[in-house]
């Protein structure tokens, strides 16, 4: 039987818990304001709407294709991933160091000078980007966001411990995606709505995530890293043979 079990949901969840956690990890996901910024300079760009949702429909399949993935070798993974075991351990703490890391990074005024000299850079290669690459971008940028891996184990942990059938995983592998394709989604569905008419706003909140983005993303970073350190040490607690806190 697969052992994927990862962090906090409990065996044989209720069929409205299991909708609900996906749709929380799903969310963690899609609360990416660099991306979401990405998305918005492909609509201030030609082609807008071809180009943003190509962007996203990449990142949407890498979502969907990660959790099938993983739910795939969870029973056949060489670390032992049940919360209080050595390997989950390892995971948890490991990564709470990068996104710790990475959160103070992003709230240093060197970030901000990157974060501008990056998005200008964007700006100025996005043009050159055909639509099949767009999709191929909008995938990597999914599978190489570090604090996406931990939704990814989340939710297939939830998905291979209470097996609730074929049917179901589909329907909340579904979920999973398009709650974290939401947020990305949805400045192409305010640009069809207004017929373009919000380019003059979206030009604004580009002009705001390029300033401000950075903070936004160390936030997250560290709340994400204070809950695996978290996650961490009472693995660390059962593993001396002590009962759940």
């Amino acid at each position: 039987m697969p052992s994927l079990e990862l962090l906090g949901p409990a065996p044989h969840l209720s069929s409205a818990a299991l909708f609900s956690q996906t749709s929380l990890f799903g969310f963690g996901i899609a609360f990416s304001p660099l991306h979401i910024a990405v998305v918005v300079l492909l609509l201030l760009g030609q082609s807008p709407l071809r180009r943003a949702l190509a962007f996203v429909s990449g990142w949407a399949s890498a979502n969907g294709l990660a959790i099938v993935a993983l739910m795939a070798v969870g029973d056949r993974l060489a670390l032992g991933l049940n919360h209080g075991e050595r390997g989950q351990v390892m995971i948890d703490l490991v990564g709470a160091a990068v996104l710790m890391g990475l959160g103070l990074y992003q709230l240093t005024p060197a970030a901000a000078i990157d974060e501008q000299g990056m998005a200008m850079r964007l700006i100025g290669q996005l043009p050159d980007f055909s639509t099949p690459m767009l999709v191929l971008i909008g995938a990597v940028s999914a599978l190489l966001t570090p604090e996406n891996l931990v939704f990814y184990l989340k939710e297939a942990g939830l998905l291979l411990i209470n097996q609730p059938g074929v049917g179901t995983d589909l329907e909340l592998t579904g979920v999973f995606v398009l709650v974290a394709s939401s947020l990305l989604l949805l400045p192409p569905l305010a640009w069809m709505a207004t017929g373009g008419g919000i380019r003059t706003p979206l030009s604004r909140l580009e002009g705001w995530m390029e300033h401000h983005g950075e903070w936004v993303v160390g936030v997250l970073a560290l709340l994400i890293s204070a809950y695996l350190v978290w996650e961490g040490l009472h693995g660390l607690w059962l593993m001396q043979g002590a009962a759940p806190l």
